[in-house]
């Protein structure tokens, strides 16, 4: 190397020493990814109403997200929404947030229209044509696959272990994405099930969003059910991700049903906006 050439490297090291020390002296937090949280302070203390709407900071910006109660109030008890209303509440709680489009949309317009013409008159008319006992709601396969039609990008996981389903979707919601879920009458284990019935998530299967985490490291949860143990807290619940987790269920085969099937291949969760 020529005497012009070490003048080179030597400037151009000096300019790359100059960048790394600048770099090392950042703080942690300009130097790591963006991350979001609400402050526990920002949402409301008590949520034991029909409809509430709570703002939530998200990679969009502060995002608005209404979450409808499915039963009690004035929704009939006899009602699709009251016994199986929790997965299309959860569906229209992300779809009116995601898509200007769909933002005037109740829960009635998305099972009786959307689901219809996405999944066919064939498939709708299959589960809704059954005794109300006997009707599903909507699986977490049928929501991945409306939201996509919808333009609201997502993936649809179903295998996971309880370690890893913790770290994925407490990053997910640091970047100011939302998840939905599926809980369970009965804990696990990374896939294997207690036989006690535990009701606290669901007293049967029940679908959630996961709407982000809060200041003191809490997932939100947006709920349509009432449960007594969350006392005034309901349309909003908090939770540990190490603990809900526990109440998910990790799916062991793949189908493609529109409406919940079995424990075996509707579990999972979805990421929203991946």
């Amino acid at each position: 190397m020529n005497n012009t050439g070490k003048k080179v490297w030597s400037r151009g090291m000096a300019c790359f020493l100059a960048l790394l020390v600048l770099f090392l002296s950042l703080p942690a937090d300009r130097v790591s990814a963006k991350t979001y949280i609400t402050p526990r302070s920002a949402l409301p203390a008590e949520s034991n109403v029909r409809d509430l709407t709570v703002t939530v900071n998200n990679r969009k910006g502060p995002m608005r997200f209404t979450i409808r109660a499915q039963a009690g109030f004035d929704i009939p008890k006899k009602s699709y929404l009251a016994q199986h209303g929790c997965a299309v509440s959860a569906l229209t709680t992300v779809l009116t947030a995601y898509n200007k489009k769909y933002a005037g949309y109740s829960r009635v317009d998305v099972y009786k229209k959307l689901e219809k013409k996405v999944f066919g008159k064939r498939s709708w008319k299959a589960n809704y044509s059954k005794s109300p006992g006997s009707q599903r709601p909507v699986s977490l396969y049928g929501i991945s696959k409306i939201l996509k039609k919808c333009h609201v990008k997502n993936k649809y996981i179903r295998r996971f272990t309880n370690a890893k389903a913790v770290k994925r979707i407490e990053n997910h919601l640091k970047k100011g994405n939302v998840v939905i879920i599926e809980t369970n009458n009965h804990t696990q284990d990374s896939g294997v099930f207690r036989k006690a019935y535990n009701k606290r998530w669901a007293c049967s299967k029940h679908t959630m969003v996961l709407l982000g985490m809060t200041d003191n490291g809490q997932v939100i949860v947006a709920d349509s059910a009432t449960r007594s143990w969350s006392g005034s807290r309901q349309r909003i619940k908090y939770a540990s991700m190490d603990r809900l987790v526990r109440y998910m269920i990790p799916c062991r085969t793949s189908s493609h049903h529109n409406y919940f099937h079995t424990v075996s291949d509707s579990g999972g969760y979805i990421l929203v906006n991946p």
